[in-house]
C-alpha cells in the first residue's frame, strides 16, 4: 500500500503520546478510523488503500497500544479519557473547528458510540459508521430489558450473548492475561483472526511476538475499567449523528440482538446486514469500503 501522501506525527492528550498518521488530501472530507481490541491502526489498511484516493483519512494508535504511550493512571483506560484522545486527534489533523466523518470496529465502536452520544463531542461529527460494537451502557440496558421480559426467548438471548462475551469474564482475572499474552500471544492473537473473519495471506498477520504484545497487553486494561464503570444510557432520541451500523451475521462475539432498540436513540438510523465474521472490514474490505463511501455520499 502505498502511504507517499502519509505524515506520522505524535499527539497529546493529557498523559498519553498517541501515534497518528494522517493521509491529506486536500479540500477531500475526512475519515477518522477507530481501531478495536486486539488491533492497532494498521487494521485498517485494507479502508486506506481503497479510500485514500477520495478522502483524507486519520488512522491512529489507541493510548498504550503500539506506537502509542500507555498512560500511568490507574484508570487510564476509562471511557473519559478515550474520548478526549479522539478530539485531541481532530484537532491535531484537521483543526479545532473541523468535523470528520467517524468509523469505528469492535472498541473503536464502543468508544465511537460514546462520542457520538455527548453532545460535547458529537459536534465534531459529520456521521458516524460502526461495526462490531455497541454503545456500552446500551448493551447493558438491553441485557437488563431481556433479563426482566419473562420472554423465553430474550432471557436465552441475554445468556447467548454473555456466552460469547466470555473473554471478558476472562481479562478480569488478574495477570493471567498478560501471561498468556506474553507466553502464547502470537499464536492466540493469529488464530483469533484467522477463525474471525482475517485472511491467512493478510499482511496484518505478519507480527512479531514482540509487536503483538505492545498490541494486546496495555488494552486489556479496556475490559477492566469500563464494563463496571459504563457510560450512561443515552435519552431517546438524543443522537442526532446519522449513524450507519453494519451488522456482520457470522460474528462469534457480538449479537445482533443487541442493537434491537437503536431507533429509540438514533434519529437517523441505517442498518446494513452483511454475511461476515468479527474482523469482515478484512475480509469484507470491498463491500465495507462501498458502504463507507455510499453512506457518507448522503452526508454533509
Amino acid at each position: 500500500m502505498s502511504t507517499a501522501r502519509a505524515k506520522t506525527i505524535v499527539v497529546n492528550s493529557f498523559d498519553a503520546e498517541l501515534s497518528v498518521t494522517y493521509y491529506k488530501n486536500k479540500d477531500k472530507p475526512t475519515l477518522l478510523f477507530l481501531h478495536g481490541f486486539p488491533d492497532c491502526q494498521q487494521t485498517w489498511d485494507h479502508q486506506v488503500k481503497g479510500l485514500q484516493k477520495d478522502y483524507a483519512i486519520v488512522t491512529f494508535d489507541m493510548r498504550g497500544v503500539a506506537r502509542s504511550t500507555c498512560s500511568g493512571r490507574k484508570n487510564g483506560f476509562h471511557m473519559s479519557f478515550l474520548l478526549e484522545d479522539i478530539e485531541r486527534v481532530i484537532d491535531a489533523t484537521v483543526g479545532n473547528t473541523a468535523k470528520v466523518h467517524l468509523i469505528g470496529h469492535d472498541w473503536g465502536s464502543v468508544i465511537g458510540w460514546s462520542f457520538i452520544s455527548e453532545p460535547n463531542y458529537s459536534k465534531r461529527v459529520l456521521s458516524y459508521t460502526s461495526v462490531s460494537g455497541p454503545h456500552l451502557g446500551l448493551m447493558l440496558d438491553w441485557i437488563k430489558r431481556s433479563l426482566l421480559s419473562k420472554s423465553a426467548n430474550r432471557i436465552g438471548s441475554a445468556f447467548r450473548q454473555a456466552a460469547l462475551s466470555w473473554y471478558v469474564y476472562l481479562f478480569n482475572i488478574p495477570i493471567l492475561p498478560e501471561l498468556l499474552f506474553k507466553t502464547i500471544g502470537k499464536p492466540v492473537w493469529k488464530t483469533a483472526l484467522t477463525l474471525n473473519g482475517v485472511n491467512k495471506t493478510d499482511e496484518y498477520l505478519h507480527k512479531t511476538k514482540k509487536q503483538i504484545s505492545e498490541v494486546c497487553i496495555n488494552s486489556i486494561n479496556l475490559y477492566r475499567q469500563n464494563p463496571l464503570s459504563p457510560p450512561a444510557v443515552p435519552t431517546k432520541n438524543s443522537i442526532n449523528v446519522p449513524v450507519q451500523l453494519i451488522i456482520p451475521n457470522q460474528d462469534r462475539f457480538v449479537s445482533e440482538n443487541l442493537f434491537e432498540h437503536y431507533e429509540e436513540y438514533v434519529i437517523n438510523l441505517t442498518k446494513k446486514h452483511i454475511a461476515g465474521k468479527h474482523w469482515v472490514h478484512h475480509s469484507h474490505s470491498f463491500m465495507i469500503n462501498s458502504f463507507i463511501r455510499d453512506f457518507i455520499q448522503t452526508k454533509p
